[in-house]
């Protein structure tokens, strides 16, 4: 796969410089005209083509605001919810909306980058205009298993107000779906082989609205959104020399979310805004697994809330000077009721009851100064303080305090090339749900919560290079390193006389991370692009169970992917194959087992037709004729520091693949 990336890399390209206005006081525009020889259908698809720029995805998992936010403005203000995806919003915006597309460089006076140096702003059309959508479509698997998807989308501005609504269904086959096989080997070299079926099958409701409107000297923005996410699972372990194995998990979750946004443009080159938002869940989990006359039962039980309030401020004092405050707090909170049981007991399992609260405070100062054209010097502190407490099976509550300040150093030779320095403490945060036990029946394994966990720091190097050979056709290549404090990883914890793995700290490690991202046009084919993205990752840490070094678990030594998109014109016909997935494996690390999964590369190519100004059909095929799983164990009787392994098993799998067909009317614009 490696060698793939590197055809890429090297792959001629050719120059496409129409309607992209040189950068200026850090931004540069691109206009609709720029992106028409691929005939975007929506705004994802124009920030797709940007030379240099890489979508990243807000983090939802990431409590509070300023830590989870993604790379993309919309009309020069950070969307209000960070739950709802970035490549959802920009999907909803029609291409004919768009009125140019910004690249807003870190140092540009009066943004605030939030740690990326770059970020996408689109800026819509303010004409009046009414626009519907809708659209509807089948997804499929050769399996046997269909659901249907739609969505509905209504948009309506008018004298500087905006109303857009949605609703969306989704279904998705989960990778964890496939049919293969179990071989267990022992010591002595005899071996069990057994049939393994699985299936895991979600279907995702999303409804949604927001509304911006001028509000005295600025603009305010209200969302509200309410989601659920069904998941169901069916597994059979069959034909070995035991009984077999039959399980089954209904995972119900739900959502709802309200916020809002006001932006207040003061006089001079002031600004300041304001943000709060409130979201509510609730987890409903069953998981039930019989062999013979075994029985065990897993349920879960929880619910979790997060609200926000925030105020930045922003001013530059000149074109070469700018300031930037922030102050951010956050209050926190996840139940969990977890019950284990075993043929009808009750099976002790650390955080089976628990409830996490936490509130946190962080204040930010800083200051982007340009001495020369092209130099530019970002300094920042901010300063994080939190209140954990936990109470349940365990009663305890705990302070932090981090100040984390970071510097950043860009360099612009020329107009094609573009260096970057930065320095910073980064801090983790603590993921609510390991302060809970958790299990897999089907999987054997169960985690137990811990409720010592402290979130990991780190010192953070990041230096990167950006190339452009063209108005259309950049590279970025970085590297990272990180000197981590308190790496969370997997521990033991003991109850009574039961010994359980869970989540925690395990000293100091290091992680360094090398990453490519190239986008060209191909000189040898019209209007066609490669894109591709590329991580190569290696860490290290003591394991706390044989104290001899090691990776830090669940971390993926290498992702890439590669896309290719061609417009024909003359059909009215865009079409592409993505190719993802590209030599991903990763170890996971127990006290008495260690596990390294690995899995085939992936692919989807799909094919867009054009039928008239309104009408557009889609068509997607993934994996079809199956994608490889592979899941390798090796298992301790005791800890893996007691002795050799026991036993191996190594579990593979064929997952069945997807095909959808989708048709999308839209009207008004």
């Amino acid at each position: 796969m490696h060698r793939c990336l590197l055809l890429a890399a090297a792959c001629a390209f050719q120059a496409h410089a129409q309607d992209a206005a040189p950068a200026q006081d850090g931004r540069s525009a691109y206009l609709p005209g720029y992106f028409s020889d691929n005939a975007p259908a929506n705004a994802y698809d124009m920030v797709l083509r940007l030379p240099g720029f890489t979508l990243v995805e807000a983090d939802a998992d990431v409590r509070g605001y300023a830590g989870a936010s993604g790379n993309v403005l919309f009309d020069g203000a950070r969307p209000t919810s960070k739950r709802e995806s970035l490549a959802g919003l920009l999907k909803r915006i029609p291409a004919r909306s768009v009125e140019r597309i910004e690249l807003i460089q870190a140092g540009t006076p009066g943004v605030d980058m939030g740690g990326y140096p770059v970020l996408a702003n689109v800026v819509r059309r303010s004409d009046a205009s009414t626009e519907l959508a809708l659209e509807a479509g089948l997804s499929a698997s050769p399996d046997g298993w269909i659901a249907p998807q739609g969505e509905l989308e209504y948009g309506r501005r008018w004298n500087g107000q905006a109303l857009d609504l949605s609703l969306k269904l989704e279904p998705e086959l989960d990778d964890d779906t496939g049919k293969g096989s179990i071989v267990e080997q022992d010591i002595g070299g005899d071996s069990v082989r057994s049939d393994w079926d699985t299936r895991t099958t979600k279907r995702k409701e999303e409804a949604s609205a927001s509304w911006r409107r001028p509000l005295g000297a600025g603009q305010l923005s209200l969302v509200g959104a309410a989601r659920a996410e069904y998941t169901d699972t069916d597994g059979t372990i069959s034909g070995g020399d035991e009984d077999d194995q039959v399980s089954r998990e209904r995972e119900t979750y739900r959502e709802t979310e309200l916020g809002a946004r006001y932006v207040l443009q003061m006089r001079g080159r002031s600004t300041l805004e304001m943000m709060a938002s409130r979201q509510r869940a609730d987890i409903d989990n069953v998981e039930e697994s019989r062999e013979g006359d075994d029985e065990e039962r897993f349920d879960e039980d929880g619910r979790s809330g997060e609200t926000i309030a925030r105020l930045d401020l922003t001013h530059a004092t000149s074109d070469t000077l700018a300031f930037n405050a922030s102050i951010e707090g956050a209050d926190n909170f996840l139940e969990r009721h977890n019950r284990l049981l075993e043929n009808g007991g009750v099976v002790e399992v650390p955080g089976s009851q628990v409830r996490v609260s936490e509130r946190r405070i962080e204040a930010a100062a800083g200051l982007t100064w340009q001495p020369a054209d092209d130099w530019t010097l970002e300094a920042g502190m901010r300063l994080e303080k939190s209140d954990l407490a936990q109470t349940g099976d365990e009663d305890l509550e705990r302070r932090f305090t981090y100040p984390k300040p970071r510097v950043a150093l860009r360099w612009n030779p020329d107009e094609a090339n573009q260096w970057r320095l930065s320095v910073s403490r980064e801090v983790g945060q603590l993921d609510f749900s390991d302060f809970a036990a958790s299990a897999s029946l089907e999987g054997g394994t169960i985690s137990a919560g811990n409720a010592q966990l402290k979130p990991d720091s780190s010192w953070r190097t990041a230096f990167s290079w950006e190339h452009h050979f063209s108005e259309d056709a950049a590279v970025t290549l970085g590297w990272t390193h990180d000197r981590i404090s308190d790496v969370v990883d997997r521990v033991l914890v003991q109850q009574g006389d039961e010994i359980f793995d869970a989540p925690g700290n395990i000293g100091d490690g290091r992680r360094d991370t090398l990453s490519l991202d190239l986008s060209v046009p191909i000189a040898v084919l019209p209007n066609a692009r490669l894109r591709t993205t590329a991580l190569w990752r290696t860490s290290t840490v003591t394991d706390p169970v044989t104290g001899q070094a090691r990776g830090i678990s669940e971390e993926k030594p290498f992702e890439g992917e590669i896309e290719f998109t061609q417009e024909l014109a003359s059909l009215q016909l865009n079409w592409g194959i993505l190719l993802e997935h590209l030599g991903e494996r990763e170890t996971k690390y127990r006290y008495d087992r260690v596990t390294r999964e690995s899995e085939d590369a992936g692919w989807t190519l799909f094919a867009e037709r054009r039928m008239g100004e309104h009408w557009r059909l889609r068509a997607e095929v993934t994996d079809l004729f199956g994608r490889d799983f592979r899941e390798q164990r090796w298992n301790w009787d005791d800890t893996r520091a007691d002795g050799p392994v026991s036993d191996t098993e190594l579990r593979k799998r064929v997952s069945p693949g997807t095909v959808s067909l989708t048709i999308r009317r839209s009207v008004g614009g």
